[in-house]
């Protein structure tokens, strides 16, 4: 119980919750940088594998057979002898088809390369712009004439034919429909050309890296043409195949036909199945197409697939240091959030949950408001996360506290959760029990809402009436209906004012109040009547009471004393019987019994003093300082011996540095005195007891506003001889017992004398138990510096 007591500690919960709030912001940072650090290229699927059978290899070597041919492909388009010629002939027809055919171009549809580029820059947008604005699948009619009328404009090259596409089209049956579809050739073929020709440019210069050196082998032909596209010293996938056996360092990445747009690999060029079925889906130059691309899995060339390669070996390493850091973190995190739950609510005296002010929202009402904060913090972080991502200081810090702070917004409404379930508050303390609470005293009162009810709706349905048909007579009328049911409510509510007030001054002790019931009416009247009948009836009952209490206590006074004098005769008389040589063993015997039921009806006659004493107010209390480590070890060395009788040893936890309370040494030593006497007939034989000493603010004797009293708390603890089957409120009560069988000598005025000698010395005492675990708990307030030195000023006086 000494770990639980510390984690109960109210500063302890505080810096576990901070230390948890301090942990989700750090995972938030790692999370939040783990992208940054790995720039994508690593992912959790593919951690375990090497570089060659990662996604982003394959992306890597199908975006480079791509490049390398689309580069030799713009070469084609815009070369003749190795040099760019612009006089060479695009047919825009075929060129939208994918097949140039030169042998069967139209003169009418054919353009000088060269004039297609300039028009792809700058007169291609202005016509696709006209297009786009034409009715979608209606070209014809007024529409068409608007192209024809701006075809001087937007057909600013001709054919080689030297005839425009206006009055090409014009011979056909729909002119504006063939005029609309070559435009839309034009304008597209044009664009394409002038951005593939921009590329040709940068490969040219040297800013392009296709024509560079690879780490990638590939051959690619087209089955139908039987143009190919090699980086191989091959003009054939045999010659490809052989140039790829003939290179040690050369790896199969795959090889595939494919027919009819179904793709067939051969099993025994490949490097995986993965990587197979990759490049079985992509497609490089159409429905039919031979491919065979290779590797050198050394990657000596520098390109983006070798750079890549250096790079995923730099961040492996990162990626397992991160997800060790994420699960190192997540773990302490959970770990403190066990720790806080289990310490949720408590307090070191007790393990009782015990609600917080912000528990005493209703359910729904605090869910709504930590709902709302947390979607109203998450919103505000998102936004500053936003705007400072390219500031990494800034950056780092809104990451964190918005995390942090979101974290604890949920650890509150956690804590809130858990508190309400554990305290009964969750269900009893929510709207819809509130709800269904009121329907059903509504439904069990039905009799006296229905007239209400009636009532209302008539008031309402008259007001409407009036205001609606009555115009200025029916706005006179409501008016005056609306100022009798204010007056109405306002003496109801006054009426309803007075009966609280004298229920709270009964409340507070006060029975002789009464309400003034003439200034009541109705309902409101015959409940103040019937709380100024309560309050009569209750005054009589406290008389009685009194009078009962004060009779019982002169009774236990009287009766003691009465009991005194002829008891200390009999224990004189016992003494002298006891100090005779007496040779009867049998008559010893008797005497003995004589000594011990004497000696146990004199201390129980001297306990019903001390209680009639306490009931009555008769106790003198001597207060003064009093060092409680030294006096605890006093009084547990005046029992240790009898206690070793039956083979109990106190273990003693203190601490180290002194606790000085104000307190009557006398009495503190009568209620170590009862707890011991307590642990000597209880406690079972051969077992340790546990005395311990700690100083706790005490929160529930603090003013608010404070923080708490600080106080210190003794604890002792045994085990008892048999199971204790009363509550630890019955033990405390006089004549309260633990062994219901009366198998003890107890009297069970122990408990209760300790509980009313703290209580008048401004301390408190409690008591725990839990079947055969007795722990008694007893607190008194430490005395501070400023109190001492009041303390020695009154001494002096």
């Amino acid at each position: 119980m000494r770990w639980r007591s510390y984690w109960y500690r109210h500063n302890f919960k505080v810096l576990v919750d901070l230390a948890q709030a301090v942990l989700a912001g750090l995972l938030a940072l790692v999370i939040a940088y783990f992208p940054i650090w790995m720039d994508g290229d690593v992912s959790l699927r593919e951690v375990g594998r090497g570089f060659e059978n990662t996604e982003q290899f394959f992306d890597l070597v199908s975006e480079t057979v791509h490049e390398k041919i689309e580069s030799d492909r713009n070469r084609e388009l815009f070369e003749r002898n190795g040099a760019v010629d612009p006089d060479k002939l695009i047919d825009i027809r075929q060129y939208q088809s994918g097949v140039l055919d030169e042998a069967n171009y139209n003169m009418a549809t054919t353009y000088r390369i060269g004039d297609l580029i300039a028009f792809g820059k700058s007169g291609a947008a202005s016509m696709k712009n006209a297009l786009d604005h034409l009715p979608e699948g209606n070209v014809s009619g007024n529409t068409g004439g608007t192209l024809e009328k701006d075809a001087d404009e937007l057909e600013t090259i001709l054919p080689v034919s030297g005839v425009s596409l206006k009055d090409a089209s014009s011979v056909s049956a729909n002119p504006a429909v063939v005029l609309a579809e070559l435009y839309r050739a034009l304008s597209e073929t044009s664009q394409d050309i002038a951005l593939r020709y921009e590329r040709y440019q940068q490969e040219a210069e040297g800013e392009s890296s296709s024509l560079a050196p690879s780490n990638i082998a590939y051959y690619v032909e087209n089955t139908a043409t039987r143009q190919y596209y090699t980086n191989l010293p091959a003009t054939s996938r045999q010659a490809a195949v052989a140039a790829v056996d003939g290179n040690d360092g050369l790896t199969y990445l795959f090889d595939g036909e494919r027919r009819f747009n179904i793709m067939v690999a051969d099993p025994e060029h490949e490097l995986s199945e993965a990587c197979s079925d990759y490049f079985m889906q992509e497609t490089f130059l159409g429905n039919g197409e031979k491919v065979l691309i290779a590797a050198d899995l050394s990657f000596p060339a520098g390109d983006k697939i070798g750079r890549a390669y250096y790079r995923y070996l730099q961040r492996v390493p990162i990626f397992y240091l991160t997800v060790f850091t994420i699960a190192l973190l997540s773990i302490l995190l959970l770990i403190l959030l066990f720790v806080s739950i289990n310490a949720n609510g408590r307090f070191s005296r007790d393990d009782r949950v015990h609600l917080m002010p912000f528990d005493q929202v209703p359910t729904e009402i605090a869910a709504g408001i930590c709902v709302i904060g947390m979607i109203f913090w998450w919103m505000l972080g998102n936004r500053l996360i936003a705007a400072w991502r390219l500031s990494p200081k800034r950056f780092t810090a809104v990451t964190f506290i918005h995390a942090a702070v979101l974290y604890e917004i949920a650890l509150l409404a956690l804590h809130s959760l858990l508190r309400r379930i554990y305290g009964g508050n969750f269900w009893e303390n929510s709207v819809v029990y509130y709800v269904v609470m009121g329907a059903r005293a509504v439904y069990s009162a039905r009799r006296s809402s229905q007239r209400v009810l009636i009532v209302y709706i008539g008031f309402i349905v008259l007001n409407l009436v009036a205001l609606v048909i009555g115009g200025v007579p029916g706005f006179a009328m409501a008016l005056v209906m609306d100022l009798t049911a204010l007056l109405y409510i306002m003496r109801d509510t006054v009426g309803n004012q007075n009966i609280r007030e004298g229920l709270k001054q009964l409340s507070k002790g006060k029975l002789d109040y009464r309400i003034n019931t003439g200034v009541l009416t109705g309902e409101s009247r015959e409940t103040g009547l019937a709380v100024n009948e309560m309050g009569e009836g209750l005054e009589k009952a406290v008389e009685s009471m009194l009078a009962s209490e004060r009779l019982k206590a002169e009774l236990i006074t009287n009766v003691s004393h009465d009991l005194k004098t002829p008891l200390t005769s009999i224990v004189s008389y016992v003494d002298l019987l006891k100090r005779r040589n007496i040779e009867d063993e049998q008559a010893r015997e008797y005497i003995e019994v004589l000594d011990s039921k004497t000696q146990r009806l004199r201390q129980l006659t001297e306990d019903l003093v001390e209680v009639s004493k306490i009931s009555s107010g008769n106790i003198e209390l001597h207060p003064d300082r009093i060092e409680l480590r030294q006096f605890i070890v006093q009084a547990g060395g005046e029992f240790e011996d009898r206690l070793a009788e039956r083979g109990i040893a106190i273990s003693y936890e203190l601490g180290s540095e002194p606790v000085i309370i104000f307190a009557d040494g006398a009495r503190l030593w009568r209620i170590f005195e009862n707890l011991l006497n307590n642990v000597y007939k209880y406690g079972k034989a051969d077992t340790p007891m546990t005395i311990t000493l700690t100083c706790e603010d005490r929160p529930e004797n603090a003013q608010p506003g404070e923080e708490g009293i600080r106080s210190a708390v003794m604890t002792f603890r045994n085990l008892s001889e048999n199971r204790i089957t009363a509550s630890a409120s019955q033990l405390k009560e006089r004549f309260g017992r633990g062994d219901e069988s009366r198998r003890t000598e107890g009297f069970g005025l122990g408990l209760s004398i300790a509980d009313s000698l703290a209580g008048a010395m401004g301390g408190s005492f409690d008591v725990t138990v839990d079947e055969t675990t007795f722990t008694a708990w007893l607190c008194f307030p430490v005395c501070t510096q400023q109190q001492e030195a009041a303390d020695e000023i009154r001494k002096k006086e």
